[in-house]
């Protein structure tokens, strides 16, 4: 199972090097493509694992000014 994340950034929000260091703070890696990280999740999570993960990020992206989307596959 995989969560992940596609960022929007623009030239008034944080700087891109400061995202990638919270993103990996939360246990996201890098990803190129379509998407800008992935979370790797262990076993097999539930509806509220990805939502408490995503409320984490949520939290610490606060005033960062960075929109985000994300999409879990199972």
């Amino acid at each position: 199972m995989r969560t992940y994340v596609r960022m929007l950034f623009h030239s008034e929000g944080s700087d891109p090097h400061a995202i990638v260091g919270t993103m990996r703070s939360l246990g996201f890696e890098e990803s190129m493509g379509m998407h800008d990280f992935v979370f790797k999740w262990k076993e097999k999570a539930t509806f509220d694992d990805v939502i408490g993960l995503i409320t984490e990020m949520h939290h610490r992206m606060k005033g960062m000014d960075v929109h985000y989307e994300i999409t879990t596959i199972s």
